[in-house]
């Protein structure tokens, strides 16, 4: 038997059709490849994709700088990927991280040969299309080896929107986990540890005021992770921000921070991805704070510099940081994101004058992190470094205003000042009190307070620490000064008095200066013995100082021996208590004076007291008590 044609099978078929069927089904249009940016521009490689179908054989390409700002090519192949290293999408897709074996641009290149090199966080990785693949972010040893751990370019875009979870910030390479490596491959790194990379820490001021910078950043409050992140220091130094000209471009440097202008401190990276004003770089967090404010800038790179330690890894030098141009919003695992134009933070400014009042330098900035609105202490700090040119030995005086704004569209002021001297430690005096004036405002609960300015002024007074001890007391008889105790008094009269003071210059005793007058007048039923007190403001009689030796000076509180030690967290019931407990600093150059004396009467007798406050020439400390007697 014959068996019928393809063709008349065919024909059989489509004779037992109506006619609405012989109507072609529309043909389905392709998936439109995937982009990372939403108006379907910079074509992105899925994380399937690459690691289903790459091999040690596929070539990629990638982009970073390693001097000035304009962005450099390397070269790499596919090396394999760490099965679920950054843990777990919203979904439960796990988050492979991509190996790389890079080339150029500083790894293997030149006379630097760095490997993996920190400030490389961000750099672009893309396939010989031109799709965005991920960017560079972990490292795998700081030894200066060539191979780089990748995040994908999908879960850097989620960023915001998508968070990941159980993301480690370091993984542990085993023969599990380690898919599509060669052996080679596998035989360097199973066992090896892979971790971000570090973002390079910057902060203005300079070499010479980078060590007290560290410093008064560590003293932050530890209430959020960018806090943290300061604390931990490690900041290089650099040079207050400078202009430069130059857009963020894919591949470029970017720097962070959560302050700016002459108080830049923050971390320097590299952009991935540009989508209009939004941009995406590093491939892991700043500080992971998820929603969040810091400064946008660009950066200048001197070079790169090689670690041959194998401690702490070969790094990015930074040049200089450009201006602000924008904020960034999101700090996720996968990647930092922010947008170009958006200006955040509050103003600072410092003016620095000398002892004649004569303006040496003033310095601005923006704190854009409110959680580190203390920053806005660094000010003062930097300019008594540049001028004192010493570790922070002198005298100084400091007044500031914290302007703030509540709920409603109130605003107001705390407004403070206080004298400071010290010898190696007169710098971070310096920040204590204004740090404090503003950490209390800005972390306050009693208020949705919002800091919206600092303001202030820093005087300084001599380049050496001078103190100022009570050491005696004048009484003026009408013609001149004279020694007040052992002196007899007329009663009914008027007098003047005046401390005389002990400078100690650097812990050393030199001369006898008198002090500011005041008067008090005694009546006419004074009898019997008086005496006049001098002593700082807030002492009173139960504070006793002494000379420890070493310059170093040592007050005793002996009047409340008994109450237990409350610790520093106050308790307020209200804003208002607040403001009015932070108004209330006490001026190291002001002293109290105490004068008091017996009184007789008829029927009865007492004593009497006269207080007035007075100012020193300085910081003032120790006190005096001069007796006198009363003329019948």
């Amino acid at each position: 038997m014959n068996r019928p044609s393809l063709r008349w099978l065919a024909g059989a078929a489509l004779a037992g059709l109506t006619a609405t069927a012989l109507v072609a089904p529309a043909a389905q249009a392709a998936p439109a490849p995937a982009a990372f940016c939403a108006d379907g521009s910079t074509p992105m490689v899925p994380q399937d994709e690459v690691t289903s179908t790459y091999d040690g054989s596929t070539t990629v390409t990638g982009l970073t700088v390693t001097q000035g700002t304009t962005p450099t090519q390397f070269t790499g192949t596919y090396a394999g990927h760490i099965e679920d290293a950054l843990g777990t999408d919203a979904s439960g897709e796990g988050v492979d991280l991509l190996l790389f074996e890079l080339s150029g641009a500083g790894i293997d290149s030149g006379d630097v040969k760095a490997g993996i090199w920190a400030g490389m966080s961000g750099s672009p990785v893309y396939d010989q299309d031109g799709r965005l693949i991920g960017a560079v972010a972990y490292g795998l040893s700081p030894s200066n080896i060539r191979l780089a751990g990748v995040t994908p370019a999908g879960y850097m875009k989620q960023v915001g929107t998508d968070k990941l979870k159980g993301a480690p910030a370091k993984v542990k390479v085993t023969k599990a986990n380690l898919e599509g490596a060669s052996r080679r491959t596998a035989a360097a790194v199973t066992g090896a540890t892979a971790q971000q990379l570090k973002t390079v820490k910057v902060i203005a001021g300079g070499a010479k005021g980078n060590a007290v910078a560290n410093r008064t950043q560590a003293r932050v409050p530890a209430t959020s992770p960018a806090a943290k992140s300061v604390r931990a220091g490690g900041f290089a130094a650099i040079g207050a921000p400078a202009q430069i000209a130059d857009p963020l471009v894919p591949g470029g440097n970017i720097a962070v921070g959560y302050s700016t202008g002459s108080l830049f401190s923050g971390g320097v990276g590299t952009v991935t991805a540009v989508c209009g004003d939004q941009v995406w770089a590093f491939g892991h967090p700043m500080d992971f704070a998820g929603e969040t404010s810091l400064s946008m800038h660009n950066a200048s790179t001197a070079l790169i510099v090689r670690d041959d330690t194998g401690v702490s890894g070969s790094y990015k030098q930074v040049a200089r940081v450009g201006q602000q141009i924008g904020t960034i919003t999101e700090d996720g695992y996968a990647a930092i994101r922010g947008t170009v134009g958006l200006i955040r933070g509050f103003p600072v400014a410092t003016t620095v004058k000398n002892a004649q009042g004569k303006v040496l330098k003033r310095y601005t900035g923006r704190v854009v992190n409110p959680l580190l609105a203390s920053n806005a202490a660094l000010g003062p700090v930097l300019g008594a470094v540049d001028f004192l040119d010493n570790a922070g030995t002198g005298t100084a005086r400091l007044s500031w205003r914290i302007d703030y704004r509540l709920p409603g569209g109130h605003r107001g002021q705390l407004s403070n000042a206080q004298v400071y001297s010290g010898q190696d430690s007169l710098l971070d005096e310096l920040a204590g009190d204004l740090g404090n004036d503003i950490y209390a405002l800005a972390g306050t609960d009693l208020a949705d307070v919002t800091i919206t300015g600092v303001t202030t002024s820093l005087t300084l007074l001599d380049r050496r620490d001078i103190d100022y001890r009570v050491a005696g007391a004048q009484v003026w008889n009408g013609r001149t000064w004279v020694t007040l105790k052992g002196r007899t008094l007329a009663k009914h009269r008027t007098y003047s008095v005046r401390p005389l003071y002990r400078t100690y210059v650097n812990g050393k005793p030199k001369t006898v200066v008198p002090g500011t007058r005041t008067t008090f007048r005694m009546g006419r039923l004074a009898a019997g013995r008086g005496s006049v007190t001098f002593a700082p403001r807030g002492a009173g009689s139960t504070i006793e100082c002494f000379d420890a030796g070493g310059g170093q000076k040592i007050c005793i509180d002996f009047g409340d021996e008994d109450e237990e030690d409350e610790g520093d967290d106050e308790e307020y019931r209200n804003f208002g208590e607040l403001l009015t407990a932070r108004d209330a600093l006490v001026r190291a150059d002001r002293a109290d004076v105490v004068a008091e004396w017996g009184w007789k009467g008829r029927k009865s007798k007492g004593t009497a007291k006269r207080r007035a406050a007075i100012v020193a020439p300085g910081v003032v400390s120790g006190s005096y008590k001069a007796t006198f007697r009363i003329k019948r």
